[in-house]
């Protein structure tokens, strides 16, 4: 695998991976607090017609923060998905998200269109004008800043995300993959890359969109999302339908047992769902 530093204009980085694969770019983006691992289960069926980027945001995965706290702020993620797809076609390309990730490359098209040819997106999480983000009580924001950061080991981390949901349902070696590329080594053992304030930042922050402006957006768009709705993760599930209904060529997608984990939950079924979208 090939790893490309890609530098931001305040001093932060993004890391682009090669994942190899024979066809035209494919780039893939995570959701918060994951990393491009989380597409190790889907990649093996991707490569056979298309060439595999996966993207870590600044402060995740092989990434490493310069200053905290770190500038999470949208616009640096844009940035951080145009710099990628300038790295890997001069002509739009396709590009696959989730959640977090899924929401930034909608966003980069609806400012910078004909970035992508085509999106396939499982549950992105957009939010339109007037509905309320996460404050600092959030339960969501709360769990990110307790989270644990050190480990033993990366086996005593991978053994604890496989202990209990949502990775407990997860396919194990998507759960590996992120855990192998989200550590560091620490003094005693290994470090998360993404610490639990950056995590809470990115609930608790971003702009929300005027989704009449969706309609902008006329290449056409896959927007997925999981059947089975984990209590407390509501949100992203529920924002599918509207997000896909004022898209300008948008369709959704309910895929029956997966939850908002569903990428990493059944890679292969992603993928093909992927691939035909693409292949059209």
């Amino acid at each position: 695998m090939v790893m490309l530093i890609l530098n931001g204009t305040d001093g932060e980085h993004c890391v682009l991976h090669d994942f190899g694969g024979d066809g035209p770019p494919l780039l893939m983006t995570h959701g918060n607090g994951l990393n491009a691992g989380m597409w190790a289960t889907a990649v093996p069926f991707l490569q056979s017609q298309r060439r595999c980027f996966g993207l870590d945001f600044r402060g995740h995965g092989a990434c490493r923060v310069s200053k905290a706290p770190l500038d999470v702020d949208r616009s640096r993620l844009v940035s951080e998905v145009l710099q990628a797809v300038s790295k890997v076609s001069d002509e739009p390309i396709d590009a696959l998200g989730h959640s977090l990730g899924g929401a930034t490359l909608l966003r980069a098209e609806l400012e910078n269109a004909n970035t992508f040819r085509k999106l396939w997106l499982f549950e992105p999480v957009m939010v339109p004008e007037g509905h309320m983000r996460p404050d600092g009580d959030h339960p969501l924001v709360l769990a990110a800043r307790r989270r644990r950061s050190e480990f033993g080991s990366l086996e005593e981390f991978v053994d604890r995300l496989n202990s209990k949901p949502p990775y407990s349902g997860c396919e194990e070696a998507a759960v590996r993959a992120y855990a192998e590329l989200g550590t560091q080594p620490s003094g005693t053992g290994v470090a998360l890359s993404c610490s639990g304030e950056t995590e809470a930042e990115i609930f608790s922050s971003g702009t929300p969109t005027d989704f009449s402006a969706l309609i902008t957006i006329d290449i056409p768009v896959v927007v997925a999302r999981g059947e089975a709705v984990a209590a407390g993760n509501e949100l992203p599930p529920a924002m599918a339908e509207p997000i896909a209904s004022h898209l300008g060529d948008g369709q959704l997608l309910t895929m029956e047992g997966l939850t908002h984990f569903g990428p990493m939950e059944d890679g292969r079924r992603v993928a093909q769902a992927a691939l035909r979208h693409f292949s059209d």
